[in-house]
């Protein structure tokens, strides 16, 4: 930067002494507040005379937030800015602020640098931090240009064109808060300039002497941003041109703030310019008197500056405090807002509307000086002050806005969008237009609703003390919550109703007449609707001078809205009990009796317990696997000669998928286990007698994932083997019978009133008796093939149980199901000899044919309900399939062998079998 000489004539107190402050490490005290006032807050006693901890209490510190100054630039390299600078521009170089870069075009000590620090220095333990230490800066430096000018012309054409150049530039980004630390006046008599606003006379005085500066402001304004200055630094009763262009132009007076200069004994500093005629939008704000202000100095540490251009910056910060809070906020709603909640000082001339009190204002405004019209934008926030005034509110927009504080407003309330909640007191008449809603548990003087009236903050009670008058189109929501609790209006005077009743929340109880409105002088007038989305219950209006909603129980059964079968024999059920539920089931009741028709199916699709009914199913599926198994063993027992005894062993594996239909959902069935069995001659009759030994894992669950049963199965078989040679083959034999124990633990989880894991453990039994009579045929030396035709019959037997858990445990008595399966098929064997030993290979196809229980059910009842039995069905057992079968045995000497078997069935469901076993005959 070339070396230009610095012209006197800006505004720029400079620092009466320098003193860098040490780095503290701070410890936070217990106190909420006291937690804030750490060394580094205190060495900016500003902070603390604006209530500032308050503020940051709250959860506000300005993040989110860029505040724009036109000022001598910033020191980006100091610390106390890391993270900090957003952007900005130098007009001395005509060089923009990259993000995180720029530089102080006022060395040594900084003025803009000072002011930044003042704004938004960080709270990193060191020195000292700023108002809105997480917000972002947008430094803009002025060009001071050449040399001093030497008459009054030349020196206020210097000030309107370096100062609206810049104004005009920080235009262009619409930031909602810019500070400018500056004026016009300073060394005023040396120039023959006018030392505060009114000295210039007139508006076409002001217009005249600085018309870009003017026109500049007017684009500011355009941009929506609040203004903030300082009055300047010479004893004058009334402020700079600058932070006084509104009494002049009143066109600019909603976007400013005039800002004066307290000492640290808090009366006005011996320097500042009062309020004076800008009093209406001035305030007052630390700017030290005999000490200063600490901040941020640039050649590097900390300098204390006094001046009302610290005074300034403190006010900008504040704003971005109020603007994190209440980010809707225009520069007439932030304006306001600081100036309302300011801690008064006396005499307005002086101070304005007294010192800044941001801990108050992030709470929202204090007074209504006219009609403080809002667009809350979505946004849920809340003015917890008390607001006076002759004024009015106008909420606008979507997000709610919510009054805690003892409003004496004298101006009307109107909601045209969103919800107002008055959960303190409000002296004002209130009118909800279509798209609003007035809520909350407070009072308020008088309501005309066109909207909607929604008392509570979900339930509660609202209270006008006047009439309150309710006009066709209207809604009134009655919410319920629950535990019975209703909204309730209470008017002190009289009510007049139209429009429509609106049930929300909720449960709804039959039998119950929930009143939810009481006017002092008598209710007029009645519902024109009552809306209400409940399938199973009906409201009935009682008038009077209370209103009463009287909840019955329709003609609606719950199962008019269920899908399938298994969900209308639960809906059927449960119906038994809905017009005096029992109490142990009441909350489950309430949910079912105050469901939407959308919602029933799959309430009930959850309440059926349909697990009990596919464990069944995928049981008594599984029953042809020890007959397979067996078949398989017998028939390659058949290959031994004399009197041998073989003992045999298999492990197997398998996963059986059960399709459900519309009626039931899909099972996935995995089987783990071992069998353990053994055979021998029996006689000189070619009977061979065996007997076998199981244990299986079945993992059973539904497609929906939340239902889950297994079962620890123990078998134990008994069967028999004849051949009797015909022809060049022979008739083979397989008949036995085996019973099973199975030990079983279901569990569901369903989310109906609430979520709840519904167990069960109890016992069932399987009976099984079958045979297998097939013809098998050489056809080479080491080939052959079997047709063959089998039968197996297989009794389930299940014992009673009683889910625990919940509301919607269900109970089930034991009963009998029966499958009867008959195949007819081809398989085929072969001998390869390998080296040392011998390969035996199978194969096999048939077709299988199910009857009996093939659509298996279970008849279950709700455990706290007497009389509520009902059949509900698992996934059906296809009635045909084929069936296939592959195996390999491998003999490892003369007495052992080794081998795998694959068994799959095919068609409506589809299994897959795999197992490896070991032989020794002896």
């Amino acid at each position: 930067m070339s070396n230009k000489k610095r012209s006197t004539y800006l505004l720029v107190q400079m620092a009466l002494l320098s003193l860098a402050l040490p780095g503290i490490v701070y410890a936070a005290p217990e106190s909420s507040l006291e937690q804030w006032r750490t060394q580094e807050y205190k060495h900016q006693p500003g902070l603390d005379m604006i209530n500032a901890a308050q503020a940051y209490s709250l959860g506000f510190t300005g993040k989110g937030v860029t505040v724009g100054y036109l000022d001598s630039g910033i020191e980006a390299k100091h610390p106390e800015f890391t993270g900090a600078i957003a952007g900005g521009f130098d007009f001395m170089t005509n060089t923009p602020y990259a993000n995180g870069q720029g530089i102080d075009t006022q060395p040594p000590s900084g003025h803009g640098s000072h002011v930044a620090g003042i704004i938004g220095a960080r709270r990193d333990g060191v020195g000292m931090h700023g108002v809105a230490f997480n917000s972002q800066l947008f430094a803009v430096a002025y060009d001071d240009g050449d040399g001093t000018p030497s008459t009054r012309r030349q020196l206020e054409a210097a000030f309107d064109q370096a100062l609206s150049q810049g104004w005009n530039y920080l235009a262009q980004f619409q930031l909602p808060i810019i500070n400018s630390s500056l004026g016009l006046s300073n060394n005023c008599r040396s120039y023959g300039l006018p030392c505060h606003v009114l000295e210039y006379g007139s508006a076409q005085g002001a217009l005249d002497a600085q018309p870009l500066i003017l026109d500049s402001f007017r684009n500011s304004v355009q941009a929506g941003s609040l203004m903030v200055f300082a009055t300047g630094n010479g004893e004058q009763s009334h402020p700079d041109l600058l932070a006084g262009s509104p009494h002049w132009f009143p066109e600019l007076k909603d976007n400013w703030l005039a800002v004066t200069a307290l000492g640290e004994d808090g009366s006005l500093a011996s320097y500042a310019n009062k309020c004076g005629v800008a009093a209406e939008w001035c305030l007052a704000a630390p700017g030290g008197d005999n000490l200063g202000i600490a901040s941020v100095d640039s050649s590097g540490g900390y300098v204390y500056k006094r001046g009302t251009s610290m005074a300034s910056p403190h006010v900008a910060g504040g704003a971005a405090l109020v603007k994190e809070a209440f980010p809707y906020f225009t520069a007439y709603h932030l304006q306001q807002t600081l100036l309302t909640t300011a801690t008064d000082l006396g005499d307005p001339s002086i101070y304005g509307w007294g010192l800044m009190n941001v801990g108050k204002a992030v709470q929202g405004p204090a007074q209504f000086t006219r009609l403080f019209d809002v667009d809350t934008l979505g946004y849920h926030s809340t003015f917890a002050n008390d607001i006076s005034g002759i004024g009015g509110l106008h909420k606008r927009g979507s997000g709610s806005l919510e009054l805690t504080g003892n409003n004496s407003y004298t101006g009307d309330t109107t909601v045209s969008g969103g919800r107002l909640a008055v959960n303190g007191t409000l002296a004002s008449a209130v009118t909800v237009e279509r798209e609003g809603t007035l809520g909350g548990s407070g009072t308020v003087a008088q309501v005309d609703n066109y909207g909607t009236l929604a008392p509570g903050n979900s339930v509660g009670t609202l209270t006008v003390s006047g009439d309150y008058t309710a006009h066709a189109g209207s809604v009134h929501e009655l919410e319920v919550g629950p535990a019975g609790a209703t909204d309730r209006l209470v008017v002190g005077g009289a009510a007049h109703i139209d429009g429509t009743l609106k049930l929300a929340g909720g449960p709804f109880r039959q039998n119950v007449a929930y009143s939810f409105l009481d006017a002092a002088n008598g209710v007029t007038g009645q519902y024109s609707h009552i809306t209400y989305d409940m399938a199973f219950l009906s409201p009935t209006l009682l008038y009077g001078p209370s209103l009463s909603l009287m909840i019955k129980r329709n003609d609606t059964p719950f199962a008019a809205f269920a899908n399938t079968s298994n969900q209308k024999a639960v809906a059927n059920a449960l119906d038994t009990g809905s017009d005096q539920p029992p109490a142990a089931m009441a909350e489950l009741y309430d949910t079912v009796l105050n469901a939407q028709s959308g919602s029933v199916a799959g309430y009930m699709e959850q309440l059926q317990g349909q697990i009990h009914a596919g464990t069944t199913s995928a049981l008594l599926s599984n029953g042809d696997l020890l007959p397979r198994t067996l078949g398989k063993q017998a028939s390659s027992a058949r290959n031994t000669t004399g009197k041998e005894t073989v003992l045999w062993a298999e492990v197997i594996h398998q996963q059986r998928d059960l399709d459900g239909d519309d009626n039931s959902q899909d099972v996935r069935h995995k089987v783990g286990g071992l069998f353990l069995g053994g055979d021998t001659a029996i006689g000189e009759q070619g009977w061979r007698m065996g007997a076998s030994l199981g244990y299986l894992e079945n993992r059973i669950k539904l497609d929906d994932r939340r239902q889950t049963s297994r079962s620890n199965s123990y078998s134990a078989a008994l069967y028999g083997t004849q051949a009797w040679e015909m022809g060049s083959g022979s008739l083979n034999l397989l008949a036995g019978g085996a019973y099973t124990r199975h030990s079983l633990d279901s569990e569901r989880s369903i989310s109906v009133h609430q979520y709840e894991t519904l167990k069960a453990d109890y016992k069932a039994h399987s009976i099984q008796a079958f045979a297998q009579l097939g013809y098998l045929m050489p056809v080479s030396p080491r080939s052959s093939v079997e047709p063959y035709a089998s039968v197996n019959w297989h009794q389930l037997r299940h014992g009673s149980f009683s889910e625990s858990g919940g509301q919607a445990a269900l109970r089930g008595d034991s009963q009998r199901q029966n499958l009867s399966t008959v195949t007819l098929g081809l398989r085929g064997t072969t001998e390869l000899d390998l080296s040392k030993t011998t390969l035996s290979l199978s194969a096999g196809l048939g077709w299988r044919h199910a009857l009996g229980d093939t659509t298996p059910e279970r008849e279950l009842a709700f455990a706290a309900l007497p009389g509520s039995s009902f059949r509900v069905s698992g996934a059906p057992i296809a009635k045909n399939a084929a069936v296939a079968e592959l195996g390999a045995e491998l003999k490892a000497g003369k007495s052992t062998s080794f081998g795998l078997n694959y068994q799959g069935q095919f068609g409506r469901n589809q299994d897959h079998a795999g197992s490896m076993f070991m032989k020794v005959r002896f």
